[in-house]
């Protein structure tokens, strides 16, 4: 990972996490990133590595698999989030797009997106870009 520069905002902070799954199964341990404001960061490793699962644990799509961050701390725009509903992430923007699932199999690439600005407060703006008209 490069060297943030420490005046630049800090969009996302993963701090020494640690999640184990089933109340038994350690699968993360002292694991952090830090991405800043129109940053990107790369997660790299084999399989079982724990990337899904570092993800998971930003989005907050865990619990339904009895996972729980028990350590360590996830932050977004410098709020702690890892105890908040995944529901309420996607409405902050925070969303894991499920890799290899076809949830939406049978939509368009353009239903998609659709389908991902729908809880967005401004959908509508969304729409109009996505189909280069005015809805308004």
């Amino acid at each position: 990972m490069l060297d943030v520069a420490q005046d630049q905002e800090t969009l996302l902070e993963v701090n020494n996490i640690e999640v184990i799954y089933n109340h038994v199964i350690l699968v993360l341990k002292g694991v952090s990133l830090r991405v800043p404001k129109g940053g990107i960061i790369a997660l790299l490793g084999g399989n079982g590595a724990g990337k899904t699962t570092t993800l998971k644990s930003i989005s907050n799509l865990l619990r339904s698999e009895r996972g729980e961050v028990t350590k360590g701390m996830v932050s977004y725009r410098g709020e702690r989030i890892d105890h908040t509903e995944p529901a309420e992430m996607v409405g902050r923007g925070v969303i894991q797009v499920m890799e290899g699932r076809h949830c939406f199999e049978h939509l368009t690439v353009e239903e998609n997106l659709m389908t991902g600005a729908y809880t967005r407060k401004d959908f509508l703006h969304i729409y109009s870009k996505i189909f280069d008209c005015d809805f308004w």
